[in-house]
């Protein structure tokens, strides 16, 4: 079976290659695309914790001159993927749990007597999902956002796939984002692709993630949400 992966580079790649482990073909097609765009400074004043829910932002952070200063802070993550990144990064002390961005928060309010009363710093994207700082705030614990990169999506399809999703030669396409699966609506219609909505099946990490793509006839949720959830919605057919 023939199945598009949409999510960014080097992500797309990674999922693409295991699906072919398992014979299927899988085209890549990233839909957005990542652009650091981290503050020369932080304002790490009264900062007691730092907050990841992307792996993406870890990477900026340990690229920053100053990742020496905040390394030994407390780093609370979503997702074991995020987790390993900041441990590989160099933070020693991080607590993880599963789940999205108010998981992430319910995760630091059960830990508040680690902050001291200081400030969680919560490096992340320009365009994200959830409120990590207003669920924080509504909680009595300071945070502040900072904004240390964007994915920039993509305003076109190639021909190649075009020719592809005009002749519904997709099994399935896979979404692990709202703003991939809004990108790929938008791009469908503007190549006046809306036919296939009948005939390709999506494979969403999340309800939220697939609210986009609400046309399609046959739209599947994956049980939890994390890669291993959404191949095992797409094996589970195969």
């Amino acid at each position: 079976m023939r199945f598009l992966v949409t999510r960014p580079q080097p992500d797309c790649k990674r999922t693409a290659d295991k699906l072919r482990a398992f014979g299927h073909i899988a085209d890549e097609a990233p839909l957005l695309h990542f652009l650091p765009e981290a503050p020369e400074h932080f304002d790490l004043t009264g900062v007691a914790a730092l907050a990841f829910s992307s792996r993406r932002a870890v990477s900026v952070v340990a690229d920053h001159v100053q990742m020496p200063e905040v390394a030994g802070l407390p780093v609370f993550t979503v997702g074991q993927a995020t987790a390993s990144a900041c441990r590989l990064a160099g933070f020693a002390d991080v607590r993880t749990g599963e789940g999205d961005v108010a998981a992430l928060g319910a995760l630091i309010s059960s830990r508040r007597e680690d902050l001291a009363s200081g400030a969680v710093l919560y490096p992340a994207a320009r365009e994200r999902a959830g409120d990590l700082e207003g669920i924080l705030t509504k909680g009595g614990i300071a945070c502040r956002t900072v904004v240390v990169y964007r994915m920039a999506p993509s305003t076109g399809l190639d021909g190649d796939l075009i020719a592809r999703l005009n002749t519904s030669g997709y099994r399935g396409i896979l979404i692990y984002s709202k703003r991939t699966a809004q990108t790929l609506a938008d791009l469908l219609r503007s190549h006046r692709l809306e036919h296939i909505f009948s005939s390709v099946s999506i494979y969403a990490i999340s309800r939220q993630a697939a609210e986009p793509l609400s046309g399609f006839k046959d739209v599947r949720i994956a049980a939890t949400p994390n890669e291993s959830a959404v191949l095992d919605l797409v094996l589970a057919e195969c």
